[in-house]
Order: C-alpha cells, then structure tokens, then sequence
C-alpha cells in the first residue's frame, strides 16, 4: 500500500480532531486511541502533528472540517480512505460511545468521500 500524500495525511489530522472536539472536548481517551491506531504506520506522524497543531489552537471543529474536505476532494480516491473512516469510527466511540455530532460528522465524511468517487 502506498502512503498516502502528505497533504491528505495533514487534513486528516484535521478531520480526526473535528471529530474529537466536536462534542465539546477533546478527551484524553480519544488522543490515546488515536495514538494507538497509528502507531505502526510511519507515515502518521504528520496526521499527528496536524491534530495537535488545531488541538492546541483550539479551533473550531465545523471550520476545520470543512476545509480538510477541501483536500480531500481534491485529491480523488484513495486506498487510505477505508483505514480514516475506521479510525474515526474508533476515536468517536473511545469517550462513552458515538455521539449524534461525531455520528454526523462521520456520516458527512463518507457521504463526500462516496460523492468524490461517483463524480
């Protein structure tokens, strides 16, 4: 499998930390799943550095989200695409299961990825 380019790994990060913060806080359980998750791919420091880099700034989730979208529909399909979704799933579900603004978040993530694959 091919890495994945270092733009689509930087809004990732982003997408990550929307779906984190969305809820209101970033939980500590949520950084400790994703750090887990990514722990064996090399090529996920830069999602890590791009989820620090708006947690630390605390930005606002809904803006943050769209414009890592942006990138994603730009860069067309990706082998990857499978892997993030998964992630998120797992992130969302750390801190006392899948809330209605991650489920939306989530579901709004896919339903652009499937719309970027049907174009």
């Amino acid at each position: 499998m091919e890495e994945p380019s270092n733009n689509l790994r930087q809004a990732f990060g982003k997408v990550i930390y929307a779906v984190a913060k969305i809820d209101g806080e970033v939980q500590q359980v949520e950084i400790d799943v994703f750090k887990k998750e990514i722990a064996n791919h090399e090529w996920a420091k830069e999602i890590s550095l791009s989820f620090e880099e708006e947690r630390v700034l605390n930005t606002n989730p809904n803006i943050v989200f769209l414009k890592a979208m942006k990138v994603f529909r730009s860069n067309g399909p990706s082998e990857h695409y499978p892997f993030f979704i998964d992630l998120l799933e797992k992130i969302a579900d750390a801190h006392e299961g899948i809330v209605d603004e991650e489920e939306k978040m989530i579901k709004r993530f896919k339903e652009s990825l499937l719309d970027n694959l049907n174009s």
